[in-house]
């Protein structure tokens, strides 16, 4: 017996063997789901004859296109899982007309050896007389149902029908009592309502009805309109258009609304100037005819006085901005759409009346300075703070440098408004130059200072190594020199300091040091300044760190000189050192006259000093914490101060550890 697997499978024996199935069967092939073979049963359903064998099927049977089953057919070629469903609804034309049908059908992907699916096998049966069938005797059913239904709903109705009937003499008898009853509660509300109404009768507008808030608006009382026509009532109208709208109303049996409708209304002996919302609407009586008006009024103008002051406050606001040649910003927090001024496009180089987004802006300031401003925009974003930086920006067009100073802050949402972070721009270029040319000033008078000092010191220096010949009195005399020799450098070098920072020639040296180390050698020449106080460490173990170790040492310096001088009345000075989150932190804490709150915001500024009586005969320039700051700040760290006047001070800076 010979191999079944050797016979040749042609398209011929294909037909054969499809043309003996007593289902409807077909062969797909392909991605595109190409018909290889079809009997002549599934060609039928199609509503096709053979001329579609090698088409797509998509292309054979057009009318497929949307509906579920060629997507099926390209997942099973795909995955080579079969798919079966009954009952399913399929619109296919046969004979010329479009019609559903139902099929019970199979996907079944025939595997070769290879695991690979080489083809489709599709076999179908026509249910749709079935489907209809039931779904005939589904209806039958239903109508049964609907019509059971109907006879108990209506021996319920007749049920129903006959209490309604016993009922009716007692509703007729109390309905005189309830439409007493609604009278009182329609007179009720018309009393209380919070907005003024009244109710006018016939052409001559006769006032009927009115409730207090409308009199107080009117400023009258009630027996001084009751029962009388509106014009007469209330003469002060004429010569105003309310009169006229009422006509109109009337007349037409249209409704007027106005809104903030300016009036003129008694006020004792005179008349006041008002603002009012209003509606006019007619009565009409059963056959529609108007009978009258229905008149509700708010008076809206304490409202509209508020809202001319803060337009008034807008317009002074913007004439001040102007004036002062400031450019404004409003960035819309929920899609940080940048609303900018003409005059703010103008300083970023732009032409004024360009659009500019947030981007943009941002692009054009000085690129050493655009990280960190754009890191103080999302800090005060995200945190709600105020947001006050200067920074240098280059012209989009003109590519000319320009100082700003930029004042910010963040304004919640309210009812209809977005937040917001809001603020003003300002040209300090003048100001920055000027400055500059004083740090170059002070940095040339500091820098020739520092050699004639160099020699005194030299000079003090020598005729203190030949001590044991010189007088007592002397030896004190040239020590004293010596030590205000050293505050004078000290104050030298802070001035050459802050030039060389603002002038960017600051660097900054890192290496890897043991901070411990180098607080112990802080803290020893400290002590040689002090005997009053008890210098302490509060140390944990060994803490490296890396960082310009002279700079750091200068900072810690200097808040160990200022605890000394800080603490008149001695005490104990100490200074600890731990890490915390991503950070090392160094504090120094003293129990000296502390800072009051005015003055913690500003410590850290350039040249400021705090003013008071307890610090009056403590000398300084103010530059020795703003040089703090900028060093921490150039180490990407954190410098800061906690206070309470009276009971000493905490001093802190913390490097990053990356």
């Amino acid at each position: 017996m010979s191999d079944l697997s050797s016979l040749p499978v042609t398209d011929h024996l294909l037909s054969e063997i499809l043309a003996l199935s007593r289902d409807a069967t077909a062969i797909y092939t392909g991605e595109d789901i190409v018909i290889r073979m079809a009997n002549d049963q599934m060609i039928g359903f199609w509503g096709k004859d053979r001329s579609i064998i090698g088409q797509p099927i998509a292309v054979a049977v057009p009318e497929l296109a949307g509906q579920e089953f060629i997507p099926i057919l390209q997942n099973v070629w795909r995955t080579g899982t079969t798919y079966q469903a009954f009952e399913t609804p399929a619109i296919l034309r046969v004979n010329g007309h479009t019609e559903t049908f139902y099929f019970d059908f199979t996907y079944r992907a025939l595997l070769g050896a290879d695991g690979e699916v080489y083809c489709i096998l599709h076999t179908a049966v026509d249910v749709t007389q079935k489907v209809k069938l039931q779904s005939h005797f589904r209806e039958q059913e239903q109508e049964k149902l609907l019509l059971h239904q109907k006879l108990t709903v209506s021996n319920n109705n007749l049920i129903q029908a006959n209490k309604e009937l016993t009922d009716m003499q007692e509703q007729m008898t109390g309905l005189h009592t309830r439409l007493a009853d609604s009278e009182g509660l329609f007179q009720s509300i018309f009393a209380q309502a919070p907005l003024g109404l009244t109710w006018l009768r016939g052409p001559d507008m006769i006032v009927e009805q009115v409730n207090e808030p409308i009199l107080r608006i009117w400023g009258r009382t009630a027996a001084e309109v009751m029962g009388k026509p509106i014009r007469i009532a209330r003469p002060e109208l004429e010569g105003q258009t309310i009169l006229d709208r009422l006509d109109k109303v009337y007349h037409t049996g249209i409704p007027e609304v106005n809104a903030e409708y300016k009036v003129l209304l008694k006020e004792g002996q005179g008349l006041r100037e008002a603002y009012v919302n209003s509606v006019y609407s007619p009565l009409r009586d059963g056959q529609g005819t108007v009978q009258g008006i229905l008149v509700i009024i708010d008076e809206v103008t304490d409202r509209i006085r508020e809202r001319q002051q803060r337009e008034l406050l807008e317009e002074q606001f913007r004439i001040s901005v102007e004036s002062a040649d400031l450019g404004t910003w409003f960035v819309n927090l929920d899609n940080y759409e940048l609303i900018s001024s003409p005059r703010l496009r103008e300083l970023f180089g732009f032409h004024g009346f360009e659009a500019i987004t947030l981007d943009q802006a941002i692009g054009q300031i000085r690129e050493d300075y655009r990280d960190s401003v754009s890191s103080a925009i999302h800090s005060a974003i995200e945190n709600e703070t105020s947001y006050d930086m200067e920074y240098p920006i280059i012209g989009h067009y003109d590519q000319k440098l320009k100082w700003v100073r930029a004042t910010g802050k963040i304004y919640p949402a309210r009812p209809g408004a977005p937040a917001n972070f809001s603020g003003v721009l300002a040209d300090i270029t003048d100001r920055k130059l000027e400055e500059k040319r004083k740090h170059d000033f002070i940095g040339i008078a500091s820098h020739e200072l520092k050699t004639p000092l160099t020699s005194a010191k030299a000079y003090v220096q020598f005729l203190l190594k030949k001590r044991t010949q010189l007088p007592e009195m002397t030896i004190g005399m040239l020590e004293k020199v010596e030590r205000q020799i050293e505050k004078m450098h000290s104050i030298i070098t802070g001035f050459l300091d802050v030039a060389r920072l603002e002038s960017s020639e600051i660097r900054l040296y890192k290496d890897r040091f043991l901070l411990n180390e180098l607080v112990e050698e802080c803290l020893a020449e400290a002590a040689l300044f002090t005997s009053r106080h008890e210098l302490k460490m509060d140390f944990q173990g060994v803490i490296p760190v890396t960082a310009d170790r002279d700079k750091i040492g200068q900072v810690i310096n200097n808040f160990l000189s200022n605890a000394v001088k800080y603490s008149p009345n001695a005490g104990s000075i100490v200074i600890s050192c731990r890490r915390e989150a991503g950070y090392t932190g160094v504090y120094v804490t003293d129990s000296g006259i502390g800072v009051q709150p005015a003055d913690q915001e500003r410590l850290f500024t350039r040249f400021y000093r705090v003013e008071s009586q307890d610090t009056q005969t403590i000398s300084g320039f103010g530059i020795g914490l703003y040089l703090c700051a900028e060093i921490i700040r150039l180490h990407d760290g954190i410098i800061g101060m906690d206070s309470e006047p009276g009971a000493g001070s905490t001093f802190y800076f913390k490097l990053p550890h990356s």
